[in-house]
């Protein structure tokens, strides 16, 4: 995580301040560096709000708030902002949206970030509001017929901390009401549970982990192993699991037993360290092997139907999915050209012989191998010989 802060091509990730702080180990030089890029890409996001949403303001707000920096005050070549005042225009719009077409204009993911910066932040939102807005709705909770216990755990995270600012005796049908919302969340995400102790899939344990320990006194005893989900998830960093920056840095929180609702205890006046350099952080760039692969690729529109194109194209041993899409657009660009933009979890898919993803209509690219959709990006998923992989226009 601290070597991608370094990278200048990268962009500036406030998940990796945010966990980068809730570590126990700092490099204090490293951190302020991301934060000053962090205030400086806020400002110039402004540039154009709407594409500024709810959860990434959240996040911006609570990375700055970790870092000791006032996130009411962000400032980069004397232009000030107000992150949190932001964050409740946003929240507003995002509840107006919900009230005029049942549907919020991000999701329930970002919403459970809102609360939770909001909540922290001494945001303005109303308790009762908070209590309707997570009520059991599969229809919050799940995407293409899947529960996400990513979203189930920033809904637990963001009403436990609501439930801890609730000191008013008239707010007791709506203590009532968050508890039953937990309850019912924390019974959906451990039946979600694998037999190695994994919540939902290897990226979504981590954030779960955090709702887990802020609820457990909604757990039914022997309902969960912190052990056995710990030890998993330990096993699977030297494999390269959580190579990405993002993904590394959903997990990192929980190794320390710490969560995002930890953002407020730092004391800043005692905050030092310089565990590690950017010098120590340079690696030896692998041995890149000579061998080829050969695989199979194809894109298809299954929303519309309006084509369906594959061919075979040869990378070398090691290559991702993305380098895959780059050989078979150099071959036939007509057939599979494609744009992306970058995203801090690596290039995301925008579009395919100029069919665009479509955020609002929930449209999008989406990349499978054989009939398995991948659980990493197409920067990232390492492509074997003989693998048939494809690029599918849906909802």
């Amino acid at each position: 995580m601290a070597q991608s802060a370094m990278a200048s091509e990268a962009l500036p990730n406030p998940n990796v301040l945010l966990a980068l702080r809730l570590a126990q180990d700092h490099s204090l030089n490293i951190e302020r560096r991301l934060l000053k890029k962090l205030s400086k890409d806020a400002i110039d996001r402004m540039k154009n709000v709407k594409t500024f949403s709810s959860g990434q303001v959240a996040l911006y707000a609570l990375a700055h708030q970790a870092a000791c920096s006032n996130p009411r005050r962000v400032s980069d070549e004397n232009v000030l902002l107000d992150l949190v005042s932001l964050l409740e225009q946003k929240f507003d719009m995002e509840m107006k949206n919900i009230n005029n077409s049942n549907n919020p204009l991000t999701n329930y993911y970002q919403l459970g970030l809102s609360i939770l910066a909001l909540c922290q932040l001494q945001g303005t939102f109303s308790p009762s509001q908070i209590a309707d807005l997570f009520s059991p709705d599969e229809k919050k909770y799940y995407l293409s017929g899947q529960f996400s216990v990513d979203t189930a755990a920033l809904a637990i995270l963001a009403q436990i901390c609501v439930q801890n600012t609730m000191n008013d005796a008239a707010l007791v049908k709506e203590n009532r009401t968050i508890s039953a919302n937990v309850q019912w969340l924390l019974k959906k995400m451990l039946e979600h549970k694998s037999n190695r102790g994994i919540i939902g899939n290897m990226y979504s344990t981590g954030e779960a982990m955090q709702a887990l320990f802020v609820a457990d006194k909604y757990l039914v005893p022997g309902s969960w192993n912190c052990t056995q989900t710990l030890a998993t998830v330990l096993s699977e960093i030297p494999k390269g699991t959580f190579d990405n920056p993002m993904a590394a840095a959903q997990l990192l929180p929980s190794l320390w037993g710490r969560t995002y609702l930890d953002v407020n205890r730092f004391n800043c006046s005692k905050d030092k360290g310089d565990h590690f350099t950017y010098f120590a952080l340079q690696q030896i760039m692998p041995f890149a092997s000579q061998r080829s692969i050969t695989v199979m690729y194809t894109v298809t529109d299954s929303y519309s139907n309006r084509f369906s194109e594959s061919t075979t194209v040869t990378v070398p041993e090691s290559s991702v999915f993305f380098r895959v899409m780059e050989a078979a657009q150099e071959k036939d660009p007509k057939k599979f050209r494609f744009t992306y933009e970058q995203s801090q979890w690596g290039p995301y898919i925008t579009s395919v012989q100029d069919l665009r993803a479509d955020n609002e209509n929930c449209i999008y690219w989406k990349l499978l191998s054989g009939k398995t959709p991948l659980s990493k990006g197409a920067g990232e998923y390492v492509v074997s010989d003989g693998e048939s992989l494809l690029v599918k226009f849906t909802t």
